[in-house]
């Protein structure tokens, strides 16, 4: 049975691929670069007609397998084997029921993503934590404390929060102490979690009796992945080991970059970790990410099938593609949606080539913040284009 399965997920893996080398130019690409690299030239000439004639309804429908009988078949094939090789992101019913409900002492500060995400992955943790039998959850990359706030104060778990900045971590704590006054004041540990009390940078094993509830507490440690913040994680478990914290689980929510198979390296490290929840993101910003031997974390049978040109598959833009919108999000979009991105990207596009001699980048953090729904032309757009331009702006433009 095991080498039944082993076999059907090789064959899973080498469908995709072989799909992700075949169309590497779809995927390995800077859209804003668009027109200085001349993309459109690697669109195969009989695709183009057809995509242009494309509107918006049938945009958001394509990925998704809508084929046309007009097509040519290598568009059509292209379409169909998009489709077959998705994944399935249907949610578990069981994730749906287990969703957290915010309180009082937790609902603040939150926006209506973060409030589904934080809700979502709770539910998830504490499932995990009554499966596992864990005593404590660190939180790693805890940032403001949003998710270990919700596991302590609506879900009875008491969490270890790390992160680098120490302002984050004493804002996490001042924000903890917060919502534990508005929070009911006879808040236990749920029913079937040991949990644990945690003081300091250390977790200690439960105690009894009033004011001793689910905690939540950050300490500063930036988790780089070098020697010194292996030690000191690992000096951590060991003083929590010490006074008898043995079953812990770990999430992470965001975890950017190499802070991803960092996590993932603690979970398989240490004995007393028993569960781990991980959502990564930012994945084009791991160190070395390309080609097989480089950050990005692949299993041994993936690492095996990898064909020779392995480095375009897990190339930077293709982990940066890979960290944005899913389809269901792209079948979503209105028509106002499309044109205020079309504007984005495209007017950005044009001053990238017009501008890619010259030396001097432009300012991304403005175009980000645009709101390209007030801007009808190219001309409009200049302004908040060449914010912090230092040159004149070229006559070409």
């Amino acid at each position: 049975m095991l080498s039944l399965q082993i076999e059907n997920a090789r064959r899973l893996v080498d469908e995709r691929l072989q799909y992700l080398a075949t169309y590497d130019w779809v995927h390995d690409i800077q859209i804003t670069k668009f027109f200085v690299h001349r993309w459109w030239e690697k669109i195969p000439d009989e695709w183009r007609d057809h995509l242009l004639q494309l509107n918006y309804e049938e945009m958001n429908a394509t990925p998704f397998g809508r084929t046309k009988d007009t097509w040519p078949s290598s568009l059509n094939e292209f379409v169909t084997t998009s489709d077959k090789l998705c994944l399935d992101r249907t949610v578990p019913e069981w994730v749906k029921e287990a969703e957290v409900k915010l309180g009082l002492g937790t609902r603040g500060g939150l926006s209506p993503k973060k409030v589904h995400e934080v809700c979502r992955l709770a539910g998830v943790v504490k499932c995990m934590c009554l499966k596992m039998s864990c005593q404590a959850v660190i939180d790693i990359g805890s940032g403001l404390g949003y998710l270990g706030r919700c596991l302590a104060l609506e879900c009875g778990v008491s969490v270890m929060g790390v992160e680098a900045k120490q302002e984050l971590t004493e804002s996490a704590q001042r924000m903890m102490e917060d919502g534990r006054r508005k929070a009911p004041s006879n808040l236990e540990p749920c029913s079937g979690i040991a949990t644990s009390c945690c003081h300091g940078d250390r977790l200690h094993p439960p105690k009894h009796g009033p004011g001793n509830g689910p905690s939540n507490v950050s300490v500063s440690l930036c988790l780089d992945g070098t020697a010194q913040s292996c030690e000191q994680m690992k000096g951590l478990l060991q003083q929590s080991e010490s006074v008898g914290v043995v079953r812990l689980g770990v999430v992470g929510l965001h975890c950017c970059g190499d802070l991803t198979p960092y996590t993932q390296k603690l979970f398989l490290s240490h004995p007393s970790i028993r569960h781990l929840v991980l959502v990564g993101c930012c994945y084009h910003k791991m160190r070395q990410p390309h080609a097989c031997g480089g950050h990005f974390p692949l299993s041994a049978l993936v690492k095996g099938l990898m064909p020779a040109q392995g480095q375009r598959i897990v190339s930077t833009l293709a982990l940066r593609l890979a960290a944005q919108e899913t389809r269901e999000r792209w079948r979503k979009q209105s028509n106002g949606n499309h044109s205020n991105h079309e504007k984005q990207m495209a007017f950005r596009a044009i001053a990238e080539a017009v501008l890619s001699d010259k030396g001097s980048p432009l300012n991304g953090k403005l175009i980000r913040r645009a709101n390209y729904a007030d801007i009808g032309s190219f001309a409009e757009s200049l302004s908040i284009l060449m914010k912090g331009w230092d040159s004149p702006v070229p006559s070409s433009l």
